[in-house]
């Protein structure tokens, strides 16, 4: 809901590690587009005594921290002309654009408060409609599947994968491609339907075999980015889960692959340890900035630098993942090492424990 009311807000904003923007009504001023610091959220600390509070900038701007139960938005740049007496006639004069009264702030933020959630509803009523229309791609794609299977299956060879490997390579890389694809669509029933997560019966799944599956899948698309990927471990594990597990091995190795910098590794590692089964990605990019890590999870979050690496991408991979992974009874933590500072660099690590 944030991200909406962001796009619908008529003041000029400024986001925590993801700058200023403009009001639809009022833009920022020059003052604040100078500002070498940008630190507004410097001065907006708790405990917060309404839903709406108003700070002062040493600027002598006002800030307007509007709180919702879904979020924070901070307004910037602006003159509250009942509460900001710090501003001189003069200035005050200068920043007739600025100028705006509480109760303006108070009327919209009520408005929010109500249209809001019925924007939002909304929005996802019609991006769910839209999914529901992969259902017949999904079957189309599934058909497609068994066909390139059945083909493989006449082969030379004692095992499946020998017969793979036996096959042409153009063979090969349509059963791999098509197999990646109905992974992918398997995926958004659980964006329409996240109950859909527990659906169907368990099975006995290996973990690593299902890991090295997902890592031969992407072989091709690392290779074109000129990454290399590598499965590690000894495990012999298996775990009774839903069909919906694959879906982490796709999301966290999608990730790491797309936004790996070029020429980089992505490790893999299933390893058994006692009574539980560890695993981990681990790739080289884009870190997450410490304050945005609590959000990496939600619907729809993308850091600066994820955007940056990769302009494909929607925000539900992790928040689909981690949806799974609590439906199994366990958690993916991140975590990151070697950062560079300057560059925003370091090695991004997901991992998870199983109890087996």
């Amino acid at each position: 809901m944030i991200s909406l009311i962001k796009a619908l807000c008529p003041f000029p904003t400024v986001w925590k590690d993801d700058g200023f923007f403009d009001g639809y009504l009022i833009s920022q001023p020059r003052a604040c587009k100078k500002c070498k610091a940008k630190d507004c959220w410097a001065y907006v600390s708790p405990p917060y005594q309404e839903d709406i509070s108003h700070y002062i900038c040493p600027k002598d701007y006002s800030l307007i921290l509007c709180r919702w139960k879904e979020g924070e938005l901070l307004c910037n740049g602006l003159l509250v002309h009942e509460l900001n007496k710090k501003c001189t006639g003069i200035i005050r004069k200068q920043r007739q654009d600025q100028k705006i009264s509480i109760s303006d702030i108070k009327k919209w933020y009520e408005k929010m408060k109500m249209v809001g959630p019925l924007l939002e509803k909304k929005a996802e009523t019609i991006v769910q409609e839209s999914l529901l229309g992969l259902h017949d791609i999904k079957t189309a794609v599934g058909l497609v599947t068994r066909n390139a299977e059945a083909i493989i299956a006449a082969q030379s060879g004692t095992t499946d994968d020998d017969k793979i490997e036996n096959a042409p390579p153009p063979l090969k890389s349509l059963l791999k491609s098509v197999k990646l694809l109905l992974s992918r669509l398997s995926m958004s029933s659980i964006v329409t339907n996240p109950d859909s997560v527990s659906h169907g019966r368990k099975r006995n799944t290996h973990i690593y075999k299902l890991f090295d599956r997902m890592v031969r899948l992407f072989l091709e698309l690392a290779a074109q980015k000129n990454i290399t990927i590598r499965m590690t471990g000894n495990s012999y594990s298996k775990f009774m889960c839903y069909d919906s597990f694959e879906s982490i091995p796709l999301v966290l190795i999608d990730n790491a692959v797309k936004y790996s910098l070029q020429g980089s590794k992505v490790l893999v590692k299933v390893n058994d340890d006692d009574k539980k089964t560890v695993v981990s990605v681990s790739s080289y990019g884009p870190v997450v900035p410490e304050k945005m890590r609590d959000n990496i999870f939600k619907k729809g979050f993308r850091t600066p630098g994820a955007s940056y690496q990769a302009s494909s991408g929607s925000g539900l991979g992790l928040y689909i993942a981690d949806m799974v992974a609590k439906a199994h009874g366990f958690e993916i933590h991140y975590k990151c090492m070697d950062i560079d500072e300057t560059k925003g660099m370091g090695t991004n690590i997901f991992c998870f424990e199983i109890n087996i």
